[in-house]
């Protein structure tokens, strides 16, 4: 199977992970939100935060430096020594997690005050499973059957939601709410590495080499950096400056939600972009050639999925966090509508630094890291105390968009890329014309008739200008046909005629 539909395939099943993963956010949010309120989330969403960002830690670092190598060594016909990175790997995991939850444990009962006790340990809980979890994921990954991944997933997002819904029914509130994700990461970690065993336990185990355990050591340790920092620029760091310098009720619930919202977002074109990351670290156990090509498409198709999304969602933030949240949340409005569209420029980074990595070119990445985490905590220091949540989504943001311009002018300038911006500009045009007529129909039409004449008007727009424009061009309408033959017979005629809609010389 060609990388193409390599690609398609496990964006099916990554897509279909993070549909239902989005799906259930949403309504819990929505109802978690609606039940408990901005004054009483402030806490809870700070120390979520907390645990979040330390279980994230441990997704780059040896999770990452798994994927890699077992993506070579599988693509190279050597799996054995595949399946002992995955062992050494899972193992030093079990041990990451084991002393970080403790120490999360221990701080949570000296810092915490006494009624809060319960919910914060319960979230605590919640991270050493997640942390496991990330191994069988990235060795599922690195085999590129990302298939596998998405019955656990799914099982896991199913419970969360389902003890969360119940909890608040029944009057548990915030501790039902926790033990949800406590139950569901346990479950989804314990499915996944069930599944990994199954496919390993056939393959005679081998040793690693000492001069790819030294790559790997290096390339792990990099890794834990570069999440550290990443961790400030992307991951809500903001919270922590926005918490101690503005004191107004509910910024952190706000400034939570929406950013929240924006990265279930961006996970639609994450469903391209991770399993592209996949394929482009296979490809480089399998040889580089395409591998420059492999960086400016995915990027362009990424760029093509977040834009009237993003786009879209600043556009309508008003009357959708109105109708949904209720008046209580009215100043998370320009807070949703800053973070949506300043993360537009996120969408493209992941494809460039996926080639960055799979070179084991990771020091660059560092540097922009400390840059742009420096830019944020001094933007934070200066608009959060007079603007709370709005200086909080500004910081990030303008961060986000100096970390995308200094990686892709290190990408375009180390591999000599054609990064073909035309076709980037007629995407552009297509989107600000959409979000033109989106304003214009919410002017006119109000209410939730107006929010959906609004999103109805803004699809059959953008879909009108990408056709006018020419922005998908006719090697995309190929491309799309051939990743289309994973669907089933009956379908793909209908697709193949949507796409002949859409790209510009493409034949019906």
């Amino acid at each position: 199977m060609n990388n193409t539909q390599t690609i398609a395939r496990n964006s099916f099943w990554f897509g279909l992970e993070l549909f239902f993963n989005i799906c259930a956010a949403f309504l819990t949010s929505v109802m978690v939100a609606r039940v408990i309120g901005p004054q009483r989330l402030d806490q809870f969403n700070y120390v979520a935060w907390l645990t979040n960002i330390t279980a994230l830690l441990g997704t780059v670092g040896l999770p990452m430096t798994t994927r890699k190598y077992m993506a070579e060594c599988l693509n190279r016909g050597e799996p054995g020594v595949a399946r002992a990175i995955y062992v050494t790997g899972l193992k030093l995991q079990i041990l990451l997690s084991a002393g970080v939850t403790i120490f999360a444990v221990v701080l949570v009962l000296l810092a915490e005050a006494p009624a809060h006790h319960l919910v914060s340990l319960l979230l605590v809980m919640n991270m050493a499973p997640r942390m496991i979890g990330f191994i069988p994921s990235q060795a599922n990954n690195a085999a590129e059957m990302m298939k596998r991944n998405t019955a656990a997933a799914l099982t896991g997002s199913a419970l969360n939601t389902g003890l969360t819904l119940f909890s608040l029914w029944i009057g548990w509130g915030l501790v039902g709410v926790a033990s949800g994700f406590a139950v569901g990461s346990a479950a989804e970690t314990i499915l996944k590495l069930r599944g990994v065993r199954a496919w390993l336990r056939e393959i005679p185990p081998a040793t690693i080499s000492p001069e790819m355990r030294k790559r790997m050591f290096s390339y792990s340790g990099q890794g834990l950096v570069l999440m550290a920092l990443n961790v400030v620029v992307w991951d809500r760091s903001d919270l922590v400056i926005l918490r101690a310098l503005n004191h107004h009720v509910g910024q952190v619930t706000f400034f939570s939600i929406a950013f929240n919202l924006t990265e279930r977002v961006l996970t639609i074109p994450n469903a391209f972009g991770y399993p592209l990351g996949a394929t482009m670290m296979a490809q480089y156990g399998r040889g580089e050639e395409r591998l420059h090509q492999l960086t400016v498409s995915g990027a362009k198709y990424a760029f093509l999925l977040a834009l009237p999304l993003l786009a879209g969602m600043a556009s309508i933030s008003g009357p959708a966090i109105l109708l949904l949240y209720g008046h209580a949340y009215q100043p998370m409005i320009p807070v949703l509508t800053i973070a949506a569209v300043l993360a537009i420029p996120k969408s493209l980074i992941a494809p460039a630094t996926f080639l960055l990595q799979t070179y084991e070119n990771q020091g660059y990445l560092i540097g922009v890291g400390c840059a742009c985490g420096a830019m944020d905590i001094l933007l934070d220091v200066w608009l959060t105390p007079s603007h709370g949540a709005v200086g909080a989504a500004l910081a990030n943001g303008l961060a986000q968009t100096a970390a995308a311009i200094a990686i892709w002018y290190r990408v375009r300038r180390a591999f000599r890329l054609n990064l073909r911006l035309g076709g980037f500009g007629r995407i552009a045009g297509s989107g600000m014309v959409m979000s033109a007529v989106v304003l214009l129909v919410q002017y006119v039409v109000s209410g939730y008739a107006g929010l959906v004449a609004a999103v109805v008007s803004g699809a059959v727009v953008w879909m009108t200008m990408l056709r006018l424009t020419g922005a998908i061009d006719r090697e995309d309408g190929e491309r799309f046909v051939h990743i289309g033959r994973i669907l089933p017979a009956r379908v793909q005629p209908i697709y193949s005629r949507f796409v002949s809609l859409l790209a510009t010389g493409s034949a019906p």
